[in-house]
């Protein structure tokens, strides 16, 4: 997948999370097939994949999709405090003066009358005195049991989906949508990209949209302000277009329209966010606005976006 759908995906979760970001750590970089660079910490391998940490979350990387991994070099100790090493080697034992060289006859000592030695005395251990406990002071607190260790996240339900002409139905979340005949299903993007529960797109990587599911914050607005700061951060020259309210489902949502730079080229997108029940759903839509069929490509994601249907 191109850089352009894992910008998309980046931004599922800032409303939650606020898009908090710590100080800067050094972080592996892989490089994909397709070109992408995926960067974070690998935490793990499982089911044929790298699980990387990654600013966004945590992303599920195929392992025959990474073609190189680069990771950080390890910190060196200072060079004005080398490390101590203990050393093996035998200790050697400096001679007396007046020892003989190895091989010459000894010399004839005087005798030495022998002297008793008394034999040593034993003294027995006096007991440790017990600390002193001040009798107004209040007794030691018991040191806190150990947390218990965390229990691990179930693996995510997987995806069953199906298209049926140019009805696209999610299965697994119970909603179909109008899929353009050109357009195709990306089905390992659930499993790379977190937070995602659908995505598709042109063969030609120029088209995709995006949906994910979180659990809903405060309000559309705030949540709304935390996607776009995170757009802002990822994009360059990013530009806000226009924003309305409109029905997705039934369900009252907030669109807001956007232009900005991805890999080198311009991107015109939406972002469409509304809640059900207690969940938050979020739709991307991007599209390269550097060629003439933006508009159309425009009209088309936004006729994806507003045929979303529940079948519950």
């Amino acid at each position: 997948m191109k850089p352009a759908i894992h910008l998309l995906a980046s931004t599922l979760g800032c409303a939650v999370a606020a898009c908090a970001t710590p100080g800067k750590v050094q972080a592996d970089d892989l490089k994909l097939k397709d070109g992408t660079k995926i960067s974070g910490t690998i935490v793990g391998f499982e089911q044929n994949a790298f699980k990387v940490k990654t600013s966004y979350g945590f992303a599920l990387v195929e392992k025959d999709q990474v073609v190189l991994i680069s990771m950080p070099e390890a910190t060196k100790a200072p060079a004005d405090k080398p490390p101590v090493t203990a050393d093996l080697k035998t200790p050697s034992v400096e001679k007396p003066k007046n020892e003989p060289a190895a091989g010459s006859p000894p010399a004839a000592l005087p005798p030495v009358a022998p002297v008793s030695k008394p034999a040593p005395t034993v003294a027995a251990a006096a007991p440790a005195p017990a600390p002193a406990v001040a009798k107004n002071s209040a007794p030691l607190a018991p040191s806190p049991a150990p947390a218990p260790p965390e229990k691990p996240k179930p693996a995510p339900e997987p995806i069953r989906e199906q298209v049926s002409g140019n009805t696209y139905t999610n299965e697994t979340y119970r909603f179909r949508m109008f899929k353009p005949p050109d357009w195709d299903v990306i089905a390992s993007a659930p499993a790379v990209l977190p937070g995602a529960i659908t995505a598709m797109g042109t063969a030609d990587d120029t088209t995709y949209l995006l949906i994910g599911q979180e659990p809903a914050g405060k309000s559309l607005a705030a949540d709304m302000d935390a996607t776009e700061h995170r757009l802002r951060e990822v994009m360059e020259n990013f530009r806000a277009l226009s924003e309305e309210h409109l029905t997705v489902s039934g369900q009252t949502a907030m669109e807001h329209r956007f232009r900005g730079s991805v890999d080198q080229h311009d991107w015109s997108g939406v972002v469409v966010l509304f809640a059900r029940g207690e969940k938050l759903y979020t739709i991307f839509g991007m599209t390269r606005a550097d060629n003439d069929l933006v508009q159309l490509q425009e009209n088309v994601i936004s006729r994806a976006i507003s045929s979303l249907q529940f079948t519950e």
